[in-house]
């Protein structure tokens, strides 16, 4: 598929995704929902480190120092300290990495479990059935064993990749980040799998079947959604362009006001959406998903033009 076809599908995708969710505006709650509790717990967890007590008062320098202490461990440097031209090792004390881990692994599983109620949600959307932020909640609960199952595994592995970047050089880094690019690849159809099969509680088997999806369906390298991106990025792209003419009719107006009130209107418009585009390609997704692995087109779609981007094996 040449250039100037992929670039119209890519259009076509972002029209009928935006339709889905204008049809059930609902699904806009969901990614709000999980940045906002992301944020409470963010909250949660830093006021007992914030506001620990110390013998100076919280609006001092002397009582910040103090805290960053019991948090912050220095000592002598280890081989990679000495191989980075660092003359002593800095990290965190035993309980403050303990406290940050916990906190890693609860932002995540409450992340996967409102991206389970949201995918949920989509697939209802698709069916033409009715949203309900409610019932998605209510579905993922009967989730929670897997949920939970694969925010353990996942966890250890994104904390694993993590290590292993730090402590090698330049080109071991490199590596370390293919293979986690490799990682998030296979891993894209996980929360549908996690919603729609049965046999998911084994976090190993819903990778392999993650990454099965793919192989047997890899068509053009994801060529519609990057088609979907693509067309995202163009009208992102118009945004800025508005902008910079805003910026222009201030020089030559000689007055701030058209550029305040167009960066301002660009910075709404921009917000909203790429918080749209979001959903979108999530939604798109779910499409793909389902014509992978059932061949099912929901309404809306066409076989060619999701064939444009996967090419479903035969058996």
């Amino acid at each position: 598929m040449n250039f100037i076809a992929r670039f119209k599908n890519g259009f076509t995708l972002l029209g009928n995704s935006f339709a889905v969710m204008r049809a059930n505006p609902r699904l806009l709650l969901f990614p709000a929902a999980t940045a906002v509790l992301t944020v409470v717990i963010g909250v949660l967890f830093m006021t007992p480190i914030v506001l620990q007590p110390s013998q100076h008062a919280y609006t001092t320098s002397a009582h910040w120092a103090e805290v960053g202490s019991r948090l912050i461990v220095t000592g002598p440097p280890d081989a990679v300290d000495r191989l980075k031209g660092r003359d002593r090792r800095v990290s965190l004390s035993k309980e403050a990495l303990a406290y940050f881990i916990l906190a890693y692994f609860l932002s995540m599983f409450l992340a996967t479990f409102f991206n389970v109620a949201f995918v949920h949600e989509i697939f209802d959307a698709l069916d033409g059935n009715s949203v309900s932020v409610a019932e998605g909640i209510a579905f993922a609960l009967t989730k929670l064993k897997p949920i939970l199952m694969w925010t353990l595994f996942a966890g250890v592995v994104g904390l694993l990749i993590k290590a292993l970047e730090q402590r090698f050089g330049f080109f071991g880094r490199w590596v370390i980040r293919l293979i986690g690019t490799a990682w998030s690849v296979a891993a894209v159809f996980v929360i549908p799998i996690l919603v729609v099969e049965k046999t998911t509680e084994n976090p190993l088997e819903v990778m392999k079947r993650s990454a099965g999806v793919i192989r047997a369906a890899w068509g053009e390298a994801l060529g519609g959604y990057a088609g979907l991106q693509l067309g995202g990025l163009i009208v992102l792209s118009s945004l800025f362009l508005a902008g910079a003419v805003a910026g222009w009719a201030a020089y030559a107006m000689q007055s701030l006001w058209p550029v305040a009130i167009g960066l301002s209107s660009w910075l709404v418009a921009a917000i909203a959406f790429s918080y749209a585009l979001g959903v979108a390609g999530q939604i798109y997704l779910c499409v793909l998903y389902r014509y992978a692995t059932a061949g099912v087109v929901p309404a809306g779609y066409t076989p060619e033009l999701l064939g444009s981007a996967w090419t479903p094996k035969k058996s």
